[in-house]
């Protein structure tokens, strides 16, 4: 039984196992015997009987029916089978072994005869000799030990009260003739006819029972059966059996249900197993021993085992004859049962390890004339949840009606069918060319340094080496890294067998170990179409066709580089702007114009800015146009992959079909053209990094302090002393350059980190760069191509390499013609011609443009598939996180050999910088001011005052108080200063501040340079109280008004159409009117009030050479402003006691005091008159 059926997964027909088959029950019943002194009591048979439940009837009596599985041979259904026999051996306690009473036994101790008198069953064939069997617990001549042998419990090694002992011998044998007919008239054995000698027997009725007899053996039984009918048409199928009180019969307590069928079919299965690819490696030195077991319904076969691979090519075929199904053939087409493969590798001690195992199903065939045929396919392995490879393999499952079947395969050897011709592909002569340029990083193997490899290539049972590394701490290249082998491949694609690559050190004494393996299950990407003389290579590139010219373009004449100078228009000088720099031309590239306006309007060049890493652009294929990287793998597999990987090689082949005949002209070869010297090259390595974002934070406060480091060979540089506080997308504008040899210190390591003040700084994440694929690749992936050749300003050349020498380097690489120059502004490439005017029809001519043939060359490279200038987008990984993005980073590399020449200036990345300025803005007075409080008097009034500050910015200032304003009319004479950086490219300030008392580094941010001002209402016992409001954008805000009468709310671009705008720090200066406003107010009334100001933006120069005081502070100058002239009218009520009474109490209140005082007097005089009318009265009439 294959193992899936013993796990309960059936690999059987049985589910279609449909017709001509009637369910039956059974009861059943056994017979028990014990046995006393070697002799079984007889009696308790079973005999027949009637069922009680009244709705069964008994077909007929009791019958005998033995289990037909304790008879079956221990052979069935194999085509190998190994033979053993055990030779016994005693001794004394102190004595010397002798042979055993029983000298031969098989495993469970019965005798058997001398295994040299052993002859193989009818049809079957000794395959070897009687050998002693070592692939077990055993000492060196194969014995095993035990104190009694009817106990068992052997071990290998011998002890002084050991009296047993025993040694396995063993033969295989196979069958003589897998498609022998089987004879159906042949009865069956007598002890399965005969009832009385049906008997199983047993030590004890606990233990298994088997068919043969054994001394030990203590009870016996047997099984009877009756069949079970229905009475009724509607009786239940499943049902319970009741047993009658007193019934000493052991029976089920339901009865067994079984199939009965007619007659079985017989078929007979062809398994094609031709090879398999990327197998599971089961040995530590990366590789197995495969075989496949094939196993159909109860039949199995074994193919041969292929030593030390993990892609076998058997090509053989198994033939299982007479396989019985008991289904309807046209039922079994339609469903076939299926075909279990099983990979294992052979171990030499132990358990064969499984590998995996593929289920296939086979194509029936109900006639052996039909014409179909079948086809090898790859079938997937899988071992678990995890993939296992592929296997090629077809099969065939023929009906056995008596018609010739299709003749047997011829055969390999005395017992292997090949796989017949019409199934196996069809080979053709094939050439295969191998680049093996080198290794690299390759590990310890049993604990030493690998560093004399060679590298073999096996295709097809094919070989071929390289040359042997004499140093790879030297040079990790082979000397000769071109191979070449012509051999017989299938031509299909699908057929091709892998490639496997395997790393062999040369050690000490001649040693060879292999070190390490890869495997290239799919060789599409290598195939191609031969190359001979008629190679057309322009077909490969299309842009380069449609960008040449038959003939001159109309209007044009021959150039030369001296008319050139002659004839070339002088650009406006004053399109040179100091402003304009290469983050000028990074944002144009991206689309962000507002921070490179007049960049974009001088028309100058963009670069591309890939959002993905360079290599993992689609046009570049990861750089492997000259040489793809294989890693090597060695031990067992894992499921982490990475894991195993011990080294890599790099290299490349060309595969394509060469002539029948092998007297023809061979094609080109491909590999061999424009080949590279493969010693070791000293470079310049420029690493520019330009920004990051949305990195993953390392703070509690959720920011990062970023910076980077780099590591390249052994040399390690970093910008932590320039590291960016708590930001997530920092801006480095860094430049790194470092000395290289390649391929030695190929890979070029950027972390970016997090500075930490008192612990270690953590590593955010990574990204490496294989410098070695850049510097090889054919797409010229040094230097990137700008899209014009100038030779000043800031689009300046910056490769070491001219245009025209790039251009012929890559005509050489690529079966290309040579380019010609015919004058400067005409190339030729072969037959095509090429006119600088096609390029630059209408071009305005530029003071930093270079000679006109380097320009025409770089128009050509540009309509090639090669690397243009460019800002890269790199993930970031982190190692404690493996898979997981830590944010992107951007930048490029340019990389220079040493012996090229000298090295032009690196191109200047540093972040803007802000430029100081001073704003100075003077509140001259307020007008129609909405007056908010109203006096004790009742009149309306406000105490104004002005505060302004620029946004982001902590610090506000503020005039002084106009208190008593009765008609909205403020006069101040006020001046504010605020300092502030500025980035003129980006029209952004630059704020620093802390975020917290505790911060150790303040953030920066950009912000709009926007200038707030405010109108507010003064209140000495209250909050004062907000009236108006004016937010001016310093680079785009509304002009002024000269006059109050024409100030208001369309003023503002909010509000108003067609407003005129100016940008402060072009015109320097502004004066006038601005409207102040409130959203806010109930009455719908936006317009709370006019300010008067003048605004003058200086330079931190300036501003030194024209110094100017806060408010009127000294120095007061530049202007010079003289105290407000206020009305009478403005003071504070309680600091001013004679101002208040003249100015609220007598001014409201005179006539009021007046009558008052009058009423006073009246009243004095009136009372001194009443006071003294008596006194004089009395005098007069007394005559005094």
């Amino acid at each position: 039984m294959a193992p899936d059926a013993a796990r309960g997964q059936p690999l059987s027909a049985g589910r279609n196992l449909r017709e001509r088959v009637v369910l039956r029950q059974v009861d059943e019943e056994r017979s028990r015997s014990p046995s006393l002194v070697g002799r079984f009591w007889p009696g308790g048979d079973s005999q027949g009987q009637a069922d009680t439940s009244g709705r069964l009837e008994v077909e007929r009596d009791w019958f005998v029916s033995p289990e037909l599985s304790l008879i079956y041979d221990k052979d069935a259904g194999h085509s190998e089978f190994l033979e053993d026999v055990y030779v016994n051996e005693t001794r004394m306690p102190g004595g010397a072994w002798q042979d055993a009473k029983v000298k031969y036994t098989d495993v469970k101790g019965d005798p058997c005869s001398e295994f040299e008198n052993i002859k193989p069953p009818e049809g079957w064939r000794w395959k070897d000799e009687w050998k002693v069997d070592f692939n077990r617990p055993c000492d060196e001549e194969g014995w095993e030990y035990t104190v009694e042998a009817s106990m068992g419990g052997y071990v290998p090694t011998e002890k002084m009260f050991h009296m047993c002992r025993r040694r396995r011998y063993i033969r295989p044998r196979v069958l003589i003739s897998a498609t022998s007919p089987i004879d159906e008239t042949k009865k069956m054995p007598e002890e399965i006819t005969d009832p009385e000698q049906c008997w199983e027997y047993a030590i004890g009725f606990g233990q298994k029972f088997h068919a043969n007899k054994r001394p030990v053996d203590l009870v016996r039984r047997r099984r009877w059966q009756r069949k079970l009918l229905p009475t009724k048409p509607g009786a239940p199928c499943f049902f319970n059996m009741t047993e009658k009180a007193g019934d000493n019969k052991a029976l089920l307590a339901a009865p067994r249900m079984v199939l009965m069928y007619d007659k079985p079919r017989r078929w007979q299965l062809r398994a094609y197993v031709f090879q398999a690819r990327d197998l599971l490696a089961g040995d530590q030195t990366g590789l197995s021993d495969p075989y496949a077991r094939v196993i159909f319904h109860t039949r199995s076969g074994v193919t041969e085992r292929i030593d030390k691979t993990l892609c076998p090519t058997w090509d053989q075929t198994l033939i299982f004859d007479s396989v019985e199904a008991f289904s309807d053939p046209k039922s079994l087409a339609d469903n076939p049962p299926p075909v279990v493969v099983e990979i294992f590798d052979y171990d030499q001690l132990g358990e064969d390890e499984f590998l995996g195992r593929a289920v296939v199903q086979p194509m029936v065939k109900l006639s052996p004339t039909e014409k179909r045929r079948p086809v090898l396919q790859w079938h997937s392995i899988t071992k678990g949840s995890k993939e296992g490879g592929e296997l090629l393999a077809a099969f065939e499952l023929f009906l056995l009606t008596g018609e010739p079947l299709p003749p047997t395969p011829s055969k390999r050897g005395a017992d292997i069918f090949v796989v017949p011709d019409g199934v196996k592909p069809v080979l053709q002569r094939t050439g295969i060319e191998i680049l093996s340029w080198g290794v690299r990083n390759m590990q310890a193997f049993q604990l030493m340094s690998v560093t004399s490899p060679s590298v073999e290539f096996e295709i097809g049972g094919h070989l071929a080496t390289t040359d042997i590394i004499a140093n790879t701490k030297r040079n990790p290249n082979f000397q000769e890294t071109l191979l070449f082998m012509d051999v017989m491949l299938p031509k299909e694609t699908l057929y091709l067998p892998p490639m496997n690559i395997r790393i062999r050190d040369h050690r000490q004494f001649g040693r060879k170990p292999m070190v390490g393996l890869h495997v290239i299950k799919c060789l599409d990407d290598y195939r191609t179409e031969p190359i001979n003389e008629e190679y057309d290579a322009f077909a490969n590139f299309p842009a380069l066709l449609n960008a040449h010219s038959a003939q001159r373009p109309v209007g044009s004449a021959p150039r030369g580089n001296t008319a050139v100078l002659n004839m070339r228009m002088k650009i406006d000088l004053s399109q040179v702007d100091e402003d304009i720099d290469w983050w000028s031309k990074y944002y144009a590239s991206t689309g962000d114009l507002s921070k490179c306006r007049k960049y974009v309007d001088m028309g100058y060049d963009t670069m591309k800015v890939y959002t993905t890493s360079l290599e993992s652009a689609e046009s570049f294929h990861d750089f492997n146009d000259f040489c793809d990287t294989f890693g090597f793998v060695r031990g067992k597999n894992l499921d982490d992959e990475e894991g195993n990987i011990v080294g890599e090689f790099k290299g490349s082949f060309r595969i394509y079909p060469l002539p029948d005949d092998f007297g023809a002209p061979m094609p080109l070869r491909q590999l061999g053209k424009g080949r590279m010297d493969s010693s070791p090259v000293d470079c310049t390595v420029r690493l520019y990094v330009i920004k990051s974002f949305d990195l993953q934070p390392n703070d509690p406060s959720g920011l990062a302090d970023p910076y980077v480091e780099i590591e390249l060979g052994k040399r390690k540089m970093d910008s932590k002393d320039k590291y960016i506080p708590n930001t997530l997308n920092p801006v480095f504008g860094q430049i790194f350059e470092l000395k290289c040899i390649l391929p030695i210190d190929k890979d070029l390591y950027i972390r970016v980190k997090d500075y930490d003040f008192l612990s270690s700084d953590d590593v955010i994440g990574e990204t490496v760069i294989d410098l070695e694929n850049r510097y090889l690749s054919k797409f010229n992936a040094r230097v990137g191509l700008p899209q014009s050749y100038y030779v000043e300003g800031p689009n300046q050349w910056r490769d070491v390499q001219k245009p025209k020498e790039i251009l012929a380097d890559f005509c050489s690489k690529n079966f290309l013609p040579e380019p010609r120059f015919e004058g400067a502004d005409c190339l030729r490439l072969g037959a095509k011609t090429f006119y600088l005017d096609s390029f630059e029809p209408t071009r305005k001519s530029n003071p930093h443009f270079g000679p006109e043939d380097e320009r025409l060359a770089l128009h050509v490279l540009n309509c090639l598939p090669l690397v243009k200038e460019h800002v890269e987008t790199r993930p970031l990984y982190s190692p404690l996180q493996p898979g997981i993005e830590q944010g992107k980073l951007q930048c490029w590399v340019d990389i220079f050999p040493c012996l090229a020449g000298t090295l032009p200036p690196p191109t200047d990345v540093r972040p803007r910088e802000p430029k100081k300025y001073e704003l100075r803005v003077i509140v001259w007075n307020t007008k129609d001011v909405v007056l908010e409080e109203t006096s004790i008097t009742g009149e309306q009034m406000s105490d104004i005052y002005v505060r302004g500050w620029l946004a982001g910015l902590d610090e506000k200032q503020e005039t002084d108080v106009h208190y008593r304003s009765l008609d909205g009319v403020g006069n101040f004479n006020w001046r504010f200063k605020f300092p502030m950086d500025y980035l003129p490219a980006e029209n952004v300030m630059v704020v620093k501040k802390k975020e917290h008392f505790w911060s150790l580094d303040a953030t920066e941010q950009c912000i709009p340079p926007n200038l707030v001002v405010q109108i507010w209402d003064n209140d000495k016992f209250s909050a004062d109280d907000f009236l108006g409001t004016l937010e001016l954008n310093l680079s785009s805000m509304p002009a002024p008004k000269k006059k109050s009468r024409q100030c208001g709310v369309e003023q503002l671009p909010a509000y108003g159409k067609s407003v005129k705008m100016i940008n402060l720090f072009d015109c320097k200066r502004a004066y006038g009117y601005w409207p102040c406003i409130n959203d806010e107010k109930p009455d719908g009334e936006r317009l709370t009030g006019k300010v008067e100001m003048e605004l003058e933006l200086l330079t931190v120069e300036e501003a030194q050479l024209r110094p100017a005081g806060f408010g009127q502070d000294e120095p007061n100058e530049n202007p010079h402003l003289e105290p407000p002239k206020r009305p009478e009218t403005s003071f504070l009520w309680f600091t001013s006691p004679w101002k208040t009474f003249k100015h609220i109490v007598w001014k409201n209140y005179k006539w009021y005091i007046l009558g008052a005082f009058l009423v006073v007097i009246f009243g004095l005089l009136l009372a001194m008159f009443i006071y003294a009318v008596p006194g004089l009265a009395a005098r007069k009439v007394m005559g005094v």
